[in-house]
């Protein structure tokens, strides 16, 4: 198993919420994506881009663990042959949250592929980590439309004094 684990300065949900929010990781992560619907069961197109040719495959993914605001896993790949298995763990810590990211390759070429390529699959993990910590603050510093006021209708201003 290749793991990063990372001190993030937001709550497990808010974290869980952009994991879990697939529409929007074109948004922070750097070259996997999934979309569809994050249902524990359910299936999900895994989208990545190899290397340098800077070009996409989709495969499908298996959701396999949706536990709201602790874990996210999901695999894709051929089993025993080349099977990837993403897992987020998520832990509340004084600052925010902990998030343990972790990739398990298994199969017949996967096992091999890990030992092999371990350190660039690690480096995989903390560039999406840090992709993730920017999006984050980008969010914190910049909150949605959510919750503030809305102008006077009709477009006037109410002239009326602040009691």
């Amino acid at each position: 198993m290749i793991e990063n684990v990372t001190s993030l300065k937001a709550s497990p949900l808010r974290v869980w919420s952009v994991l879990t929010d697939f529409a929007g990781h074109a948004r922070w992560k750097p070259f996997i994506q999934l979309s569809g619907a994050a249902v524990q069961g359910g299936e999900a197109a895994y989208i990545f881009r190899i290397g340098k040719l800077d070009k996409e495959i989709t495969a499908k993914a298996d959701i396999i663990c949706i536990d709201k605001p602790r874990m996210f896993a999901w695999t894709a790949g051929v089993p025993k042959l080349l099977l990837f298995e993403e897992n987020y763990t998520l832990e509340t810590e004084a600052t925010g949250t902990r998030m343990r990211h972790s990739l398990h390759l298994s199969g017949l070429v996967g096992t091999p592929m890990a030992a092999i390529m371990r350190h660039k699959f690690h480096a995989s993990l903390v560039r999406s980590d840090a992709s993730l910590e920017r999006h984050l603050r980008r969010r914190a510093a910049h909150p949605s439309a959510k919750g503030r006021t809305l102008p006077p209708r009709n477009g006037f201003r109410s002239n009326r004094r602040p009691s």
